[in-house]
């Protein structure tokens, strides 16, 4: 434990800058994306707010189960002028993909485009799966 404080002080100005580093980074990412709902906050959106639920894997991967009321799109789709694209700038909207990476990438292109509410899933349907959430298959 010596030998941490000893470095820290002799680096003082290193660690500061690291440091800030890191949290300019933290507030960069959270930025970057919509805000990241879990699998309770998720279901809560759903039951209360009829969100848009727009699920980004391919049709292969949503044919075999996603979340109940969820749209398969493709991110490229993501406009407003798309007529897949049915969402208001005003409306909820909850992006899925496989990891939650795809989902983050459009939710920032999303706020670009003026949209508000945009919600991703933590973790995308992986983490809703392995939590034992439910699934429907596509018809």
């Amino acid at each position: 434990m010596n030998k941490f404080l000893v470095f820290i002080s002799d680096n003082f100005l290193a660690v500061l800058v690291l440091l800030t580093l890191i949290f300019a980074l933290i507030v960069y990412e959270r930025r970057k994306g919509g805000n990241k709902v879990d699998n309770s906050e998720m279901t809560r959106l759903i039951n209360k707010e009829n969100p848009f639920i727009y699920d980004l894997r391919s049709s292969a991967e949503f044919g075999a189960g996603t979340v109940a009321g969820a749209m398969n799109i493709q991110p490229s789709n993501l406009i407003k002028e798309d007529a897949l694209f049915k969402a208001g700038e005003e409306d909820c909207i909850i992006l899925i993909c496989k990891n939650g990476t795809v989902s983050s990438k459009a939710s920032g292109e999303l706020k670009k485009q003026g949209y508000i509410n945009v919600n991703v899933l933590s973790g995308g349907m992986m983490n809703w799966t392995q939590s034992g959430m439910p699934l429907v298959k596509a018809k």
